[in-house]
């Protein structure tokens, strides 16, 4: 079977041509081969080379940019810590008015009069239950279905569904959602029922809550011509 090379490099140009190399002799033959290896072997010397470039000028980078942004969370542990320290004050004065529950907060948030800045420290936090809960989720249901038993009007229809609905568990972990158990507990008053209430305080308790990260958000409008302001937000987490 006749074999073709294409785009063959002879003496430092390109013949754009098809090739019959059963028409070649030996010593063509073993002239191409050898041209064919040199190639071979230029273009993965080449690709070492980048390679090794590569990695060098990669380890400048970083080592040319890793030390300020050290320095900057640092910095930003320094800050974090400086607020929280000056907020002590704040937050043991809004103890004594407002009782020693508020400081199981996990965020507070202090805004100017007028709206111009804010000021939010909190942190993070993980939280997950340790099986108990499902006895509370029970309670509310077998409430939920005694009051369907009954003649409900539209508003009763509605929170039936909405109880429902926060109490689906995540798909992926199994688990019912946290932001929606905060919006279940919201809704106590609505049923003002006492099985709803116990329900509600069985699944609270089941609650593990883990601190995590330290934060410091906010915003302030500042001035950035005549009569035109423009709001920063920041948010610093360590």
């Amino acid at each position: 079977m006749t074999k073709k090379i294409e785009n063959i490099i002879v003496k430092d140009a390109i013949i754009m041509e098809t090739l019959d190399i059963t028409k070649l002799s030996a010593e063509d033959k073993k002239a191409l081969m050898d041209q064919l290896a040199a190639e071979e072997k230029a273009s993965k010397q080449k690709a070492r080379s980048d390679k090794a470039a590569y990695k060098e000028l990669s380890t400048e980078f970083l080592m040319s940019n890793i030390d300020p942004l050290i320095e900057r969370q640092n910095n930003m542990v320094e800050l974090v810590e400086k607020v929280f320290t000056n907020f002590s004050d704040v937050l043991n004065l809004k103890k004594d008015i407002y009782g020693l529950d508020k400081l199981e907060q996990e965020s507070h948030t202090v805004t100017h009069p007028d709206g111009s800045c804010s000021i939010t420290i909190g942190h993070n936090v993980t939280i997950t239950f340790d099986g108990t809960e499902t006895a509370g989720i029970q309670k509310i249901m077998d409430y939920i279905t005694a009051l369907s038993g009954d003649e409900q009007d539209e508003n009763s229809v509605k929170l039936t569904k909405a109880v429902t609905h926060l109490l689906k568990p995540n798909i992926k972990t199994g688990m019912l959602n946290p932001a929606k158990i905060i919006q279940l507990n919201q809704m106590r008053g609505d049923f003002n029922s006492p099985e709803f209430d116990e329900g509600m305080d069985i699944i609270i308790e089941a609650q593990n809550r883990t601190k995590g990260s330290s934060y410091v958000s906010g915003y302030k409008f500042v001035e950035v011509g005549e009569n035109r302001t423009k709001k920063v937000e920041f948010r610093f987490t360590v």
